[in-house]
Order: C-alpha cells, then structure tokens, then sequence
C-alpha cells in the first residue's frame, strides 16, 4: 500500500512558516488546539516541527516570558525537542511505519523536499482496525 493512500494534503494542514514571529505561531497552535505541527520554509520544504513544549520552554528561559520580545522572536530561533522526520511521498509503508510509532504524525514531502502534507496516526491506526474488522467479518 501507498503512503498516499493516508496523505492528508497541505491544503487540509495547519502548519506555520518558519519566520513566523512566536507569537503569531502561538495564536495558530492555540486556535486548533494541536501540540505539535510542522513548519514550512519560504519556499515551501519543510523544515521541521514545532510543539508546544518548544514554545513553552525558550519562553520561558530565553525570554522570561517577555510577551513584548515574544512579539520580534521568529519561529526560526527556536530549539526543537523532538525531531519530526518527514518521508517521500514515494516511501513505502515500513519507512513509514519506523516513524509513526514514535510521532503524532509524519511530515510528507515531495521530490524536491517540498511539503506536501501528513500522515497521522490516527489515519494509521483507523486503517488498521478498519482491517481487523473487516478480516472479523470473513470468519
């Protein structure tokens, strides 16, 4: 099976840029209620993921939580926790699977690195029990 097959396309992602300021990445993290999402060059590659805990910590000790410096400070300038691997649109199912079992989602790019969308866990895990039902049914 293709990753394809689970690819929520960009146009459905929320991801930020990354020279974002943190304080409008905050205001796209708060209002879709993710802990995580991906971050996305100009040019549209991707470039990483930033969570909320990323936030919270440089917050807290590089800007003692200063909502004024918080305002200039670009997404860019943040250190990343957890390093969110992206694949290939062309990956194959067990490239796939050596990340999703460690992260919410994977970033998916394209040939030229270019971001193109996700594959979420949820998606996975729904497939698979879609499966197992399905095989409970031929008994």
């Amino acid at each position: 099976m293709n990753i394809s097959f689970f690819l929520l396309p960009k146009s459905e992602v929320t991801y930020i840029e990354h020279e974002d300021t943190v304080g409008r990445a905050l205001r796209v993290i708060h209002k879709n209620g993710f802990q995580a999402v991906p971050v996305i060059d100009e040019e549209g590659h991707y470039v990483g993921t930033v969570t909320e805990g990323d936030f919270l910590w440089n917050l807290i000790e590089d800007y003692h939580m200063d909502m004024e410096a918080m305002r200039k400070v670009r997404v860019s300038s943040l250190r990343k926790k957890w390093d969110y691997k992206a694949v290939s649109i062309d990956a194959n199912m067990a490239e796939l699977d050596q990340y999703i079992m460690n992260q919410n989602f994977v970033p998916v790019v394209d040939g030229r690195n270019v971001f193109i969308g996700i594959v979420t866990r949820k998606q996975i895990i729904s497939e698979m029990i879609r499966k197992k039902n399905q095989c409970g049914e031929n008994q």
